[in-house]
């Protein structure tokens, strides 16, 4: 084999212990490598990926306070502070879950593990550099942004080396992805599904999927994906997209959770977790995200005032029903929030209003309800003159809005909205998300809309949503006969209508169970009988498949 020339190769060392950065740069120098650079922190580290290009970067996944390996990498691949020619390697010593699968999922070249001497060293790169040259036309058509080029490499390096050929249609998917040529995309991943179901594929084809709006195939991929292997972050972090945009704001932040469980470092996982915990009032893990994204995402390309805001808000609960030291704390660490956010910062309108409506709400909560509400009505004229506010921004303030208006000027707004929103399903389902939240201590008037969200999606024959809300009304400890029924009507059309789900069969028999002692003077009697006959029908074919 054809000695590696590393002598032109410039060397980046990330290590924060001295002794481990004196000995690889060491061995480094040993191998014939002139160019080495060390740093001993994650932000020196970003600082040169800033401004300088390396042919080899070698990390330390651990690096004591600050960003670690990890983080760097994520960074560096959404910055593009790294060329695709560019081989990233992790050096670890823990053997951890967290470590493996979170650094996985922004593809290190590869790994190498303590204690390291001159043989691993050298024989580990010289392994790690001969795979990536198998790919060097393909890459450095990437560098140059030239799509066709890469394409066309992919072509050649599939044909001339077939053992590669897996690796270039990956490649090419994922060219064809990121320039959105989603079709040609779709194709790819498809002729490799033909010949062997791999991760990676089915991945593909569900991102594929979800951009040309095949919400409901995507998702049945991606579960699969989930299903097959808990531990694949990447895949639950697409089933939680996919889950958000049909509206299911809940089942979304439920795998984000699962993801977060796997690998909490990665900031863009916390920002969404905070984004859906917000939609779904939950400001436990709401303010759990949120604090973690605000620190992991500290000097980072992903630091934004959104995250900071959102941390201001999330305090509101504490400001409210905390002991009194924490309410005194939670208010200055909300203000102070709010201060860097437009310190810090070049805020755009949207970002100027939400940290108004957050001051309002800290105001507010704080005691001072007179200064709060004039500051709620101060930014109250923002928002009316504010051209660029998005549909999903107007639902954002309408969380805001329930804490101030009166029920005269909050129905007016909500009209206004879902005439806006025209049907949207995933708009739709999240103003009656935000609806349904804020009248969780109002047991009874939340279980009223959810009946009339549940009869309005019914007749529309939209049996996937109808289901999912009766499902989640049906847990309420005020739930009654009424949402029972809703529940099995609306199962029985999602399987008469062609969508069969073998995991509803449990919860429905269960339900129809619990109105088995209905008494045939009540009007529904005959309701619930007919009800039965036909979930019998519709589940026959399905039962029949299981046994």
């Amino acid at each position: 084999m054809d000695l590696i020339p590393y002598h032109k190769k410039s060397v980046l060392v990330i290590e924060d212990l001295a002794e481990m950065r004196a000995s690889m740069k060491s061995m480094l120098g040993n191998m014939g490598v002139q160019s080495i650079e060390s740093v001993n922190s994650g932000e020196e580290a970003m600082n040169k990926l800033r401004v300088n290009h390396y042919d080899i970067v070698l990390s330390d996944y651990e690096l004591g306070r600050g960003k670690d390996g990890q983080q760097i990498l994520e960074e560096c691949r959404a910055a593009n502070l790294i060329k695709a020619q560019t081989i990233f390697v992790l050096v670890t010593a823990a053997q951890t879950v967290e470590m493996v699968m979170g650094a996985l999922e922004f593809e290190p070249d590869g790994y190498i593990t303590k204690p390291v001497t001159l043989d691993i060293l050298r024989t580990r790169l010289n392994k790690i550099i001969r795979t990536k040259d198998v790919y060097a036309e393909i890459n450095r058509a990437i560098d140059n942004k030239d799509v066709t080029g890469a394409l066309e490499a992919c072509n050649r390096l599939a044909v001339e080396r077939p053992r590669f050929a897996l690796a270039s249609y990956r490649i090419k998917g994922k060219v064809l992805l990121d320039v959105g040529r989603l079709q040609e995309a779709r194709d790819i991943f498809e002729t490799v599904l033909g010949i062997k179901r791999v991760a990676w594929a089915v991945l593909g084809m569900a991102k594929v999927l979800y951009r040309q709006g095949e919400l409901e195939e995507s998702r049945k991929l991606l579960e699969g994906l989930a299903n097959s292997n808990a531990k694949f972050v990447e895949a639950l972090d697409w089933l939680a997209k996919v889950l958000e945009a049909q509206g299911k704001y809940n089942a979304a932040q439920k795998v984000l959770e699962t993801a977060v469980a796997n690998s909490a470092k990665s900031v863009q996982r916390q920002q969404a977790l905070a984004r859906l915990a917000e939609l779904n009032n939950d400001y436990p893990v709401m303010y759990r995200a949120c604090r973690k994204a605000v620190g992991l995402g500290k000097n980072s390309f992903f630091n934004n005032p959104q995250m900071y805001i959102a941390l201001a808000k999330s305090l509101q609960p504490k400001i409210v029903g905390g002991s009194l030291r924490e309410q005194k704390l939670c208010i200055t660490e909300a203000f102070s929030l709010l201060e860097m956010a437009r310190t810090q910062f070049d805020l755009d309108g949207v970002s100027v209003l939400k940290a108004s409506l957050v001051e309002a709400q800290t105001l507010f909560n704080s005691g001072k309800k007179t200064e709060g509400s004039l500051a709620y009505r101060a930014a109250q004229v923002q928002v009316d003159a504010n051209p660029d506010l998005s549909l999903d921004d107007k639902l954002d303030i309408l969380i805001v809005r329930l804490s101030f208006d009166d029920e005269a000027t909050l129905k007016a707004y909500g009209d206004e909205l879902l005439a806006q929103i025209k049907g949207d399903r995933r708009l739709e389902n999240k103003y009656y998300s935000i609806l349904e939240n804020h009248l969780s201590e109002q047991p009874e008037e939340r279980l009223a809309l959810m009946k009339r969200r549940g009869e309005e999606l019914m007749g529309r024959s939209n049996w996937e949503d109808a289901v999912d809300l009766y499902l989640r009304a049906s847990e309420l400890k005020n739930a009654d006969t009424d949402v029972r029924i809703g529940a099995i009507k609306a199962t029985i059309g999602l399987f008469a209508s062609g969508h069969p789900d073998s995991a509803r069969i449990a919860t429905i028999d269960s339900l129809l169970s619990q109105l088995a002692n209905l008494p045939e003077s009540d009007a529904r009697f005959p309701v619930v009988q007919r009800l039965q006959r036909e979930w019998v029908e519709v589940t026959a074919v399905e039962l029949a498949a299981q046994s």
